[in-house]
């Protein structure tokens, strides 16, 4: 006598039931790893810090955590964006991570040129790249940074019609994904956070929308330099309202140009 068996239903169009789960839960997972696989393919950070020949690590979000070494960077998770609205808040002083201080710093002199190098940037995020000074009151391994105008703007690029393309951030996968900042010459020597930014505009039509990508990098600077520039404060100079952060990138033309937030570039 046969031994008889239930029958495994099966959905209309005659698919096992237990394969259209199947195939559910494999293609629901694909569609997390393509959108995780985006997040880091179309993000980035700093990698180095190159100047006079140098080239000093920053923090790898990927690899340093499991290495357990101090760099010179205030930690940060990923390579993604402050999340939406938050650029209002101290995340924005030196990204998410709890803005934690290190015992560390690498010394550059005053007037010399610092080159960030990006990991590959290939992101579709039109905006400026910014970089500021901190001088850190007793220190950076106790400074925040977090209060007081204390940000002095020493680089900005934005739109400029001339270039192709016009945009800064879009511009940086082409010279090979790295940016430049000069320490002004005359800036008193001590220990300052060296901030530099991407703000990425693309959906900057929409409040909190706008995506800012921080790192706070602590340097000892070298000179005689006497010069203590008044900043802005972060957060508080970035609002959610400023038509730098709150605009329709699309618009932007050689007849009605783009101004970065965070006001002008100290020029010393």
């Amino acid at each position: 006598m046969g031994i008889n068996t239930p029958r495994t239903a099966r959905s209309p169009g005659g698919f096992n039931s237990s394969n259209v789960s199947t195939m559910k839960a494999f293609f629901g997972g694909l569609a997390c790893v393509l959108a995780n696989l985006h997040t880091v393919l179309g993000h980035g950070f700093v990698q180095q810090l190159r100047f006079n020949g140098q080239y000093v690590q920053t923090w790898n979000p990927y690899k340093d955590p499991q290495q357990n070494v101090t760099r010179i960077t205030r930690t940060f998770p990923d390579n993604g964006p402050i999340p939406d609205g938050d650029f209002v808040t101290a995340d924005i002083t030196c990204n998410v991570g709890g803005n934690i201080p290190v015992n560390a710093t690498t010394v550059i002199p005053a007037g010399t040129t610092v080159e960030f190098l990006w990991t590959e940037w290939k992101s579709d995020h039109p905006g400026p790249i910014m970089t500021y000074l901190a001088k850190c009151s007793g220190g950076c391994s106790t400074f925040k940074g977090d209060t007081g105008n204390v940000w002095v703007k020493i680089q900005q690029d934005g739109y400029d019609a001339s270039k192709d393309p016009p945009w800064a951030s879009k511009r940086l996968y082409t010279v090979n994904s790295t940016w430049s900042a000069t320490i002004p010459a005359t800036i008193s020597p001590g220990e300052y956070l060296l901030r530099h930014e991407i703000l990425g505009l693309q959906r900057a039509d929409e409040s909190g929308r706008a995506q800012f990508y921080p790192a706070c990098h602590q340097i000892t600077i070298t000179g005689s330099g006497t010069k203590s520039p008044t900043g802005i404060a972060l957060p508080g100079a970035y609002t959610l309202t400023d038509p730098g952060i709150l605009l329709q990138y699309r618009n932007i033309s050689a007849t009605l140009p783009y101004t970065p937030p965070g006001g002008p570039v100290w020029t010393g």
